[in-house]
């Protein structure tokens, strides 16, 4: 649900390029909006998906094969939650600090999920380690761990690192001596190139021990992108049997959760970024007017374009040439700037760089847009602006049915949020159809 109402306006002084709006006998009261402090989401939560059914290694496929070949025993590795790390903890603090004695910054979340921002990903998972008699199926042993892992890339740095832990929470296999070791693939081509390796041989093992190391990538190309599906294996060792548990890459549903992109498009540096994370444009308090437009045409339009929670977001166009061609269409010749706006100019919603300007969904001219404009009056000596709309007197709000919307805009309002939608899309490497969210302080309920 959006909570919106009507902007404040004095209908003695205000004027429109349409019909001007009747007085009213009362104020409408702001716009309802969010008095946080416009920061946007710090991380996002990607569900962690089950591993392909045939990558398991506990069927009986698997214990079939290895009876036949004479061997009496399977280690079997399977995701699975120890009791003890699967509890709810505390979640971590908004400053971002990390919890005591932990290398990784969602040390303080839940098991079984991925936690992603612009330039990391982050993960924890539990494990449960069988020792099978392949013969009878009976399980003569099980232990539990778990993993945790942390990506992070720079936006002007081809080269991104992880740190990788396994920890052994308990088992019940004391006579057995294990060892474990973990693999990693960043590209099944030459595109990408890993050091490391982060354990170049098994490594021993007890409860409440664990066993953590780095491994260093970096993009070899210089042209265009490249996204990388990172995929995992870790080999458990008891005794003479071993066994072992993939994920990442193409192996899980849905094309891989650890992906990183790199690319050379947006910035003269190549840098790589995590593409699941989709960014948020706040749109700064200082661009008043600015805001006040693409909240209340956000809050107003069926759609609510770009408005996280109950919109869809919008997505970069990087065709210059068809953003001027939005543009064009939007801010056609049926657009007349309000005589009470200073330095208009005209602005438009969704913006010309993105797929969903008006255009897009065929609109012909600017004319079908909302329509919106800065009002400025001088009262007692001072200045002030207020955006207004036909029938917001009445405390009506624009045509819900709207695909676009346009205002007369002072200048410095407009190039103020084109220039901060820029720059994000520098430090955010938007490509061409990435999305991203708009936040211009509407709450949303």
């Amino acid at each position: 649900m959006v909570l919106l109402t009507p902007l404040a306006a004095n209908a003695d002084t205000a004027d429109s390029p349409r019909t001007a709006a009747p007085a009213a006998k009362t104020t409408p009261a702001e716009p309802t909006q969010d008095p946080g402090d416009d920061s946007p989401q710090e991380f996002q939560t990607l569900p962690e998906p089950a591993p392909a059914p045939e990558r398991s290694n506990c069927g009986e496929q698997h214990l079939k094969e290895l009876r036949e070949a004479g061997q009496k025993r399977a280690v079997c590795v399977e995701w699975g939650a120890p009791q003890e790390t699967a509890k709810k903890q505390t979640a971590r603090p908004k400053s971002g600090a990390k919890s005591a004695g932990s290398a990784f910054w969602c040390a303080n979340e839940n098991m079984g999920k991925t936690y992603v921002t612009r330039t990391s990903i982050c993960s924890r998972r539990s494990m449960t380690i069988l020792l099978v008699d392949t013969i009878t199926g009976k399980t003569w042993g099980k232990a539990r761990g778990y993993t945790e892992q942390e990506i992070d890339t720079k936006n002007n740095s081809v080269e991104f690192d992880e740190h990788f832990k396994f920890h052994l929470t308990d088992s019940d296999l004391t006579s057995s001596v294990m060892t474990v070791k973990a693999e990693a693939i960043c590209s099944l081509d030459d595109s990408c190139k890993q050091r490391g390796p982060w354990a170049d041989k098994p490594q021993p093992i007890t409860v409440g021990q664990s066993v953590e190391g780095h491994w260093s990538r970096s993009w070899n190309g210089n042209k265009g992108r490249k996204t990388f599906m990172l995929q995992y294996d870790i080999i458990v060792n008891i005794a003479s049997s071993f066994g072992d548990l993939s994920w990442g890459g193409h192996l899980e549903p849905g094309g891989g959760t650890y992906k990183v992109r790199c690319d050379n498009s947006v910035t003269k540096n190549a840098g790589c970024i995590v593409p699941s994370f989709t960014p948020t444009l706040v749109v700064p308090k200082k661009h008043k007017e600015a805001r006040a437009f693409i909240a209340v045409a956000q809050g107003s339009m069926s759609t609510h374009p770009g408005l996280e929670g109950v919109g869809k977001p919008l997505h970069r166009e990087a065709s210059e040439k068809i953003a001027t061609a939005n543009r064009n269409v939007i801010c056609d010749k049926t657009y007349k700037a309000a005589s009470s706006t200073p330095k208009p100019t005209c602005d438009e919603f969704p913006f010309a760089r993105s797929k969903e300007s008006g255009r897009r969904f065929g609109v012909k001219s600017g004319n079908e847009c909302q329509w919106y404009w800065v009002h400025e009056q001088t009262v007692n000596g001072k200045k002030g602006r207020m955006l207004m709309w036909d029938g917001m007197l009445e405390a009506k709000l624009p045509p819900a049915k709207a695909k676009c919307a346009r205002a007369s805009m002072p200048s410095n309002q407009n190039t103020g949020v084109g220039g901060e939608l820029g720059k994000k899309t520098s430090e955010w490497r938007l490509l061409n159809n990435d999305a991203y969210w708009v936040d211009a302080g509407l709450k949303k309920k």
